[in-house]
């Protein structure tokens, strides 16, 4: 293989194709980019851990058609060094590499692997999907984002549930402590394939892919489509295709964890509890003695007070708020918890609804935005 690509042109495409090589370190060949070089003036290329991956083309002069494996970093880091201009990548029959400068005063010698080792990739042609803007999948992707779990044991609670039925979105994730619920009515683009069919679409994406999308969306008008196959979803994204496995299972009964009545309600100002968590988040420690998890106390009258006690000190705040429905209430939760939930919604009003202290905090922020949004937030049981 022989093909030369402008420096910056080459540089651009590596950068998100980096996303889903593999860096567990347990076989070469996906720790590498599959580089395909033909006659029509593009290059393929492709990057796989096994779950997620990605494939985008750029721009190059073939002289010799052919295909190989780079390791993807060491790749990286030498384009990145090398100077402006023309970069020429030849590829010998032993899979010795060179990689050169135009002039040829900048050259490195470095080993690649034969293409035929990259894994197979799965079918890249979802007969079912639709489109909208990248703007509002950045927007409803991040006000979930946070609830989704890291490596929990229970698979579902490592993915968003993505349901798509007409014109009407809904996004939950739930890590088992918290609860992000999104529903919103836009205009979405049918793509299935079936002519005739409606969009009725449910499905889980693992949490690290969707860090990975959101690396590449815009907050712009200019659309993505996403597609579904029996097992992946992918995302068409500009020239990128991100492809990932999504998580084959039921999605949790969210509706059941979600309260339809609450004995005590009440609207305050979002930026106040906000302000007032982060100053507790100041002297709050993870674990205190050993196994004592210190956390943020709540009590409701006429005010409400938001108070922690640790090692590292106390902290007080009263806001104001406005009660619509209850009696006084205290009870306690970790403080991250609430704070990843508001740091997600508008500043202005926003509910509150308890039932009692065991059974945690319903969040509704009061904006006037379009589109339904709920969190709801576990609670900690207090040593008092």
């Amino acid at each position: 293989m022989i093909a030369i690509f402008d420096k910056d042109t080459l540089l651009n495409a590596l950068v998100p194709v980096m996303y889903t090589v593999s860096g567990k370190n347990t076989m070469a060949c996906i720790e590498g980019i599959h580089m395909t070089c033909k006659d029509d003036g593009q290059c393929m290329l492709q990057s796989y851990d096994l779950e997620k991956g990605m494939r985008t083309f750029v721009e190059c002069e073939t002289e010799r058609e052919g295909s190989c494996i780079i390791n993807a970093q060491r790749l990286f880091q030498i384009v990145k060094t090398m100077p402006k201009g023309p970069i020429k990548i030849t590829v010998d029959s032993s899979y010795k590499t060179v990689v050169e400068s135009a002039n040829g005063l900048s050259h490195f010698d470095i080993k690649s692997l034969p293409g035929s080792e990259f894994p197979t990739l799965p079918e890249l042609k979802g007969d079912r999907g639709f489109m909208f803007p990248q703007h509002l999948f950045r927007k409803f992707v991040n006000r979930i984002l946070f609830a989704i779990g890291q490596n929990d044991t229970r698979p579902v609670f490592n993915g968003a549930y993505f349901q798509i039925t007409g014109n009407k979105m809904i996004l939950v994730s739930c890590d088992g402590n918290r609860l992000a619920y999104c529903e919103n009515d836009m205009e979405i683009e049918n793509k299935n394939i079936a002519i005739g069919s409606t969009l009725n679409l449910k499905f889980i994406v693992p949490g690290k892919t969707l860090v990975e999308v959101l690396k590449l969306v815009k907050d712009t008008e200019e659309e993505m489509e996403i597609r579904l196959t029996l097992k992946y979803v992918l995302f068409k994204i500009g020239k990128y295709i991100l492809f990932s496995k999504t998580i084959d299972s039921e999605y949790i009964d969210y509706n059941r964890i979600i309260p339809k009545n609450q004995n005590l309600e009440l609207t305050l100002n979002a930026e106040d509890l906000r302000g007032a968590l982060e100053r507790s988040s100041l002297i709050i420690e993870d674990r205190l003695a050993g196994s004592i998890r210190s956390y943020v106390k709540f009590t409701i009258d006429e005010a409400l007070s938001v108070s922690t006690q640790s090692a590292n000190g106390n902290v007080y705040d009263e806001i104001e708020i406005e009660k619509l429905s209850g009696d006084s209430l205290t009870i306690g939760f970790n403080c991250k918890f609430l704070l990843d939930a508001l740091k997600v919604c508008d500043d202005g009003k926003m509910k509150l609804g308890f039932v009692n202290p065991l059974m945690g905090v319903l969040i509704e922020p009061q904006s006037k935005e379009e589109g339904k949004y709920l969190y709801f937030v576990m609670p900690i049981r207090m040593n008092n």
